[in-house]
């Protein structure tokens, strides 16, 4: 239970940090698209757990010269706030032959990389498990 409070708290840190895009509300993960497309870009959807809300549908577009565009969208209704979508960008880099790493403004977010998949860690560089793991997925598009 420790670690999936630590983990809603990163994501919450993590939307708190970003600055808003003015992408609407949307019940389709599919209806986020990019700000624009870089040739050798790869994109990942999924949607992750949300403390406040129905789930947060995230976008991530990773860009060949090593920059990210992530959009996010907050289903359903998020407590004490009227911002439902934001925008981050950086840059990220690979540690080893899966491990990638999104570097933030503030903070890094891990993932495993598969050939289609992008598993987010925890706190501690662990694979998260337990009733909501398979949100913490991220698939290839």
């Amino acid at each position: 239970m420790k670690i999936i409070c630590m983990i809603f708290l990163i994501v919450f840190i993590m939307a708190c940090s970003s600055t808003s895009n003015g992408i609407a509300s949307t019940d389709s993960a599919e209806t986020i698209t990019p700000v624009s497309s870089q040739p050798g870009s790869q994109h990942y959807v999924g949607v992750l757990p949300c403390g406040d809300c129905e789930g947060i549908y995230v976008w991530l577009q990773l860009n060949a010269d090593a920059s990210y565009i992530m959009n996010s969208v907050y289903k359903g209704s998020r407590v004490d706030s009227n911002k439902n979508s934001f925008k981050d960008s950086g840059t990220w880099t690979m540690h080893g032959i899966d491990t990638l790493i999104l570097l933030q403004k503030r903070n890094a977010v891990k993932y495993i990389k598969t050939d289609s998949t992008l598993t987010q860690l925890d706190g501690n560089d662990n694979i998260i498990t337990g009733p909501l793991a398979d949100m913490f997925i991220l698939h290839k598009k």
